[in-house]
């Protein structure tokens, strides 16, 4: 402490000292021959000399004065005192979407995998608030002993860094915060001071029982496989550079590509609005919005394309193949002649609801045909059912009803297909070609006429269909143009 202030008369002593902060005041005095009439006054105006009054602490003053008077030593009491500034609040970062915010082990992205499976984070859509930052407060300011005014220090501001991928918005009717909005959809990640929204999931390795199924808004690419049940919906594309190993539903609103074979099965579906393109496939059902490329096989497939096959170093064996565009191909069918069929349709026909249709009413038909067997002649001729025996009656009038009510359901099935068939284009021109064989087994069709290949066919060779004739001419090899 150091002394500051000295005063002495026949009353007192007194030495006022500041702490080497300067935010405290102390007082030593001393009784002198006439002590008996100091007077609170003498002392206040004595502290008053060196600091404000409103920093005096009375209380403490007028206890000395009643001490003194009492010819007491005051022994360095505290007189006075300054105020210390408030800091203000830190700025604060607060997540309104689970995020995904992987950890410091060197496998980063199976973390990141891991942490997708338990849900640590979720899909975010494009103009979605991920975020708000509070801002920090200006905090108030204090004053020392000698009412000096001390400043506040700000609060801490939030150290994070946003990329282009997010738009930090102010609206004056919010001052306290400021938005943070995804300016794409996809999913937050959030490492050390770094923040974006990202539209690709990146697997390193397989999609397993330690990841689970998939399910993201934007692409997805795994580096390994696609084991055994494991499924992927994504709003963008899928790439997968290993294999897909069976019972998987694949559903992309993009395209899919499988850099490996592809396994299906009757639990597996793939379904892409855009492309799907496959190194090998076997007993794959797919339904494609754009074009079909095969690298080396497809065997035993179900194939759907609203655009073309494009698959002139590939085989295709057996299964069958529905597209718009035509079909360029290494060869089609094999040696043994297993039956494949490679149908030529409108791209109203290749969608499932259409199909679905098509195989309600066959379904219809047949348990037509199955009823009209049971029934006999009594369908032609009802008036003679009331002459049969009770138990024979009462089993044709269920079997007639049975008959009526899935005729009705029938032409309503009839009806729709018709309704969807309106304003459909006819079925193309196209091509299906092959370089090298085209054996006898394969089965061209488009719309109801067909041509059964009796013979192996030597490529390069197409056949094409012809509107105008509704026939099938065997003509030039003719590629595929890719979109």
């Amino acid at each position: 402490m150091q002394t500051i202030h000295t005063h002495e008369d026949t009353v007192k002593k007194i030495d006022l000292l500041v702490s080497d902060d300067q935010m405290k005041l102390f007082a030593h005095i001393e009784p002198r021959e006439y002590y008996r009439r100091v007077t609170l006054e003498e002392l206040l105006d004595e502290i008053h000399k060196v600091v404000p009054a409103d920093l005096v602490d009375r209380r403490v003053v007028n206890d000395i004065w009643l001490n003194l008077r009492l010819g007491l030593v005051c022994e360095h009491r505290r007189v006075a005192i300054g105020k210390e500034p408030n800091g203000g609040k830190d700025a604060k970062l607060v997540w309104l979407v689970r995020r995904f915010s992987p950890g410091q082990g060197d496998d980063v992205e199976r973390e990141f995998a891991d942490f997708f499976t338990l849900g640590l984070f979720e899909n975010v859509e494009k103009g979605t608030e991920i975020a708000r930052v509070y801002k920090a407060g200006e905090g108030a300011a204090g004053v020392d002993v000698f009412g000096k005014v001390i400043p506040a220090e700000a609060g801490k501001t939030v150290e994070i860094k946003w990329d282009k991928s997010v738009l930090v918005q102010t609206d004056e009717s919010r001052p306290h915060y400021t938005s943070i909005v995804a300016a794409n959809s996809g999913y937050v990640h959030h490492q050390g001071n770094l923040a974006s929204v990202r539209d690709t999931i990146h697997l390193p390795s397989n999609l397993d029982g330690s990841i689970g199924h998939l399910d993201f808004l934007g692409n997805v690419t795994i580096a390994g496989d696609i084991q055994k049940g494991f499924h992927v919906k994504a709003g963008g594309n899928i790439f997968v550079k290993g294999a897909v190993l069976g019972d998987n539903k694949l559903s992309s609103k993009g395209s899919i590509s499988i850099a490996g074979y592809h396994i299906g099965s009757q639990d597996s579906s793939v379904s892409a609005a855009g492309d799907y393109s496959v190194g090998l496939a076997q007993g794959v059902v797919a339904d494609v919005g754009g074009d079909l490329y095969i690298e080396t096989e497809a065997r035993d497939c179900a194939f759907f394309s609203c655009g073309g096959v494009l698959a002139s170093k590939a085989t295709i064996i057996g299964g069958s193949i529905w597209c718009v565009r035509g079909i360029e191909a290494k060869s089609i069918g094999n040696d043994v002649g297993l039956r494949t069929e490679v149908g030529l349709r409108t791209e109203i026909e290749v969608t499932p609801g259409y199909r679905k249709l098509s195989n309600s009413i066959t379904r219809h038909e047949a348990a037509l045909a199955a009823l009209e067997l049971h029934i006999g002649p009594y369908l032609e001729n009802r008036a003679r059912v009331p002459l049969l025996n009770q138990e024979f009656r009462t089993k044709m009038i269920d079997l007639l009803s049975k008959y009526d009510q899935v005729s009705s359901s029938l032409e309503k099935l009839q009806e729709q297909l018709e309704e969807m068939k309106q304003g459909a284009p006819k079925v193309e021109e196209a091509t299906v070609s092959t370089r090298e064989y085209m054996y006898a087994g394969v089965v061209l069709s488009a719309g109801d006429i067909e041509l059964d290949l009796k013979e192996n066919v030597h490529g390069p060779v197409g056949y094409q269909f012809k509107t105008e004739t509704h026939e099938w001419k065997r003509g030039d090899f003719k590629s595929i143009e890719r979109k």
